[in-house]
Formats: structure tokens, sequence, C-alpha cells
């Protein structure tokens, strides 16, 4: 994410003007992710009038996905093949792009996913909470987002490059520590999930 939007970073990697785009980018990211949530919740409320999801249901998919972010039987993390659009900072300028491309990353299936986690969120949020709190959970991954992102900005602001380092090196670096955190945290979290989906029965 920090990669594609870098214009925020100029000249000698300070910040200029960080603390209203970060603001912006968080309300972006907010409004986005509640959209997306609230999709959830009328589409899951539908679902749930016809048939009761059990949790052992929700834990089970969580391991296919971890099956899938792992790669194994040939599986592969569902997601687009798509970042969001750097050229928005020259086409729609500085003052309102920070909240594109927040609500863009916000929206959470539009841009590519390095784990399945997101997906486990939504697949919870749609089985266990109510249809008018959805778009509230998901508000608060898009504040997530946020704040991600600010402490990205300050962290990479206050760091000494080396010479002749490759920022792009360092960003793959970093996104493959956080995809393997994921990774680890959806293995956790769906292997609970079914443990009490099976106490339940």
């Amino acid at each position: 994410m920090v990669g594609v939007i870098g214009p925020l970073v100029q000249g000698k990697r300070e910040l200029r003007g960080s603390g209203r785009s970060i603001a912006l980018f968080t309300l972006g990211a907010m409004t986005g992710a509640a959209l997306t949530g609230a999709a959830i919740g009328v589409l899951a409320g539908a679902v749930r009038l016809a048939w009761d999801v059990p949790a052992l249901t929700v834990g089970a998919a969580g391991c296919l996905l971890l099956l899938a972010d792992l790669g194994i039987f040939g599986l592969r993390t569902p997601t687009l093949i798509r970042q969001t659009c750097s050229t928005w900072y020259r086409e729609e300028g500085k003052q309102s792009v920070w909240a594109l491309w927040g609500f863009d990353l916000g929206l959470g299936f539009s841009t590519i996913r390095l784990s399945s986690l997101y997906w486990l969120m939504v697949l919870f949020v749609a089985a266990f909470v109510s249809p008018w709190l959805a778009p509230v959970v998901l508000a608060c991954y898009g504040l997530g987002l946020g704040v991600a992102f600010g402490a990205a900005l300050v962290a990479q602001a206050r760091s000494t490059p080396r010479p002749g380092a490759s920022p792009g090196l360092g960003l793959l670096n970093a996104a493959s520590r956080v995809r393997l955190a994921s990774v680890a945290f959806l293995g956790v979290v769906s292997i609970a999930i079914v443990i009490s989906g099976a106490s339940w029965l």
C-alpha cells in the first residue's frame, strides 16, 4: 500500500501535510469498509433467514482458506490482481486523492489480498454479527487501515536507508513478514472456531 501511494513521502523522505492526508485516508477507508459491511449485512441477513450457519462451517472455511494461503493442493488466496491506482495522485489532485485511495482500499475486495484473513473476517461477520452492526465492524477494519498506514509512513520517514538499498525490496520484505503473521493468525483463529463449534454440537 505504502509503495503504491508513495507521493506523500517527498524530497528527503519528509512527510508533508501528513496529518490531514492520513485523516482523509482513514475517513475514506472507514466509509468504503462500512459500505462493504452494509452489503454483507443485507446479504447475510437474507441467507440466515433460510439457513443457520454453524460455527463449525465458518471454522472449516477458515481452514480451507489457510490451505489456499499456504498453496496446498494448488489452491491460491482468493484475490483480485489489482493495486489501488497510483496515477490518481496526478489525476485527482492531492486534496481529494487520499480519501479516494482510502475508500478503494477500505472496500477490501477491490485490491490484492496478501492473505485470506480478510475473507475469514467477512465470513465471521456474515455468520455471527447482526446486519445492523456489520457496517460498524467493517468500519473498524477501515480505521485499522488508517492506523497502519499512518504508522508505516512515520516508520518510513524515520528510517535511514542504506546506500544503494532498494525501497521496493524493503517493501517486499515487509509484505512477506505481514503475510506470514496473517497466515499464522488465520490458522489459530480458524482452529479456535472449529474447536468452539465442535463443543456446541
